[in-house]
């Protein structure tokens, strides 16, 4: 399948500026942003509980952001304080993890099993990552870079396809990894 995500600075820091390019293969797991319950006014998404089952789907809407739909496979929750974290992977066309959160310290009442659907940026993180505690590790192969040129100066707010990303920092520039993936 292919997928657009988005790469992040600090993750690509904590890959210490590996090289990415076209032709690379890279060891990853795909996750969303974090996530409201049916949050339907957030701008990062969000995901609901649905009633029964449904057709397993990963649509891409735009850019890195898609909507989903799956059963969820495996589940792992996280509190502290007045935050509580629900990592759920899901088994859409391709696995991804969905990070679900709640402001009330009260666990998302979701269990393997249920079918979830919803929206939500995606992006890459690194197979071996401490990240996130549950996700399926998948290979890709890297098709295309987008870089989405943020810093002042010529260049402002244009996009441009590139072979190869430097070795360094690319700070507010967005980065999109067009991937050709497989488990």
């Amino acid at each position: 399948m292919s997928l657009t995500l988005r790469l992040l600075d600090h993750d690509f820091d904590a890959h210490q500026y590996l090289s990415i390019k076209v032709g690379a293969t890279l060891g990853i797991m795909v996750a969303t942003e974090m996530l409201g319950e049916e949050a339907f006014d957030d701008p990062a998404g969000w995901f609901a509980l649905a009633q029964g089952p449904l057709t397993p789907v990963l649509a891409q809407v735009a850019g890195a952001r898609y909507a989903f739909a799956g059963r969820v496979r495996q589940s792992y929750h996280w509190e502290e304080e007045d935050l509580a974290i629900t990592y759920l992977l899901l088994d859409t066309p391709t696995p991804i993890t969905v990070l679900g959160s709640s402001f009330d310290a009260v666990p998302l009442n979701i269990e393997a099993g249920d079918w979830l659907y919803g929206i939500a940026g995606l992006k890459l993180v690194w197979e071996e990552s401490l990240e996130i505690p549950i996700g399926q590790p998948l290979q890709a192969t890297i098709q295309e870079i987008q870089r989405l040129f943020l810093h002042p100066g010529p260049g402002f707010g244009l996009t441009h396809s590139i072979t190869t990303l430097p070795p360094e920092p690319f700070g507010q520039d967005e980065v999109l990894l067009i991937l050709r993936t497989r488990k």
